[in-house]
């Protein structure tokens, strides 16, 4: 497995993977827009062979570095979950490299309270001793699949994972806060969720309304990892926004 997957030619979009998972996750969307566009998707700190780095902020800013070594300074950035986070803080810093920012699945931050951050992070604590392998022999709509092939993707590559890595990744998610950026933001912004994952509905909803302009879009039928569920609407959704924002 490649650590950065750089394909296509044309307008560059960035995609960055959830926790727990790779950059193979937008296969689909390889796929679909490495004809029209280069895609560019790392692995995030803490996933595959890169080393688990200490926050959301970090993160970001070894993606960053990684384009501006490719010779890459304007680019569409589309996260799914934990990715959600780091695409957030990258269009909330460096707002005038990133032309679109896509947030599927993610809200700028886990919990407003103080107390449940306590609480979660005592919870996360047995994540760095729990094998991942057994992690994945939960039941695929727990883990956030409501499909087959999110099921198989998700099951295979929980398994292969590191329960230090996880730990850490989590544990940076738990602490991130990514609300101030929200007002700041001036490319176009589309947020959506999946239709079964009600949990994250209200609060991304609320992180949109936060954005001037924003777009709200619910996916059909999907749960957590909505672009493998649904990835015809996920695919077509992103072409007409990106046409959009191009106009």
């Amino acid at each position: 497995m490649a650590d950065m997957i750089d394909e296509g030619h044309g307008p560059t979009l960035v995609f960055l993977h959830g926790a727990g998972v790779d950059n193979r996750l937008w296969e689909p969307q390889i796929s679909a827009f490495a004809p029209t566009h280069r895609v560019v998707l790392p692995n995030l700190p803490g996933h595959g062979s890169v080393p688990a780095c200490e926050s959301i902020q970090q993160m970001a800013e070894q993606v960053r570095a990684q384009l501006l070594a490719k010779g890459i300074n304007r680019y569409a950035v589309i996260g799914l979950s934990l990715g959600g986070m780091v695409a957030l803080e990258m269009a909330g810093r460096w707002g005038n490299e990133v032309t679109c920012l896509v947030i599927i699945e993610a809200v700028p931050h886990v919990t407003d309270s103080r107390t449940m951050r306590l609480i979660a992070r005592a919870l996360l604590a047995p994540f760095k001793f729990i094998p991942p392998r057994l992690l994945s022999l939960l039941p695929a709509r727990q883990l956030g699949a409501e499909t087959q092939d999110p099921a198989h993707y998700l099951k295979r590559t929980l398994a292969g994972t590191s329960a230090r890595n996880n730990h850490a990744v989590l544990k940076a998610a738990l602490a991130y806060d990514g609300s101030p950026h929200l007002t700041g933001l001036q490319m176009p912004v589309l947020v959506m969720v999946g239709e079964k994952n009600k949990g994250i509905h209200k609060r991304a909803r609320a992180m949109a309304k936060a954005v001037a302009g924003a777009r709200f879009v619910v996916i059909p039928a999907a749960g957590h990892i909505a672009n493998r569920d649904a990835p015809q609407f996920v695919n077509n959704t992103l072409l007409s926004f990106l046409s959009a924002a191009k106009s």
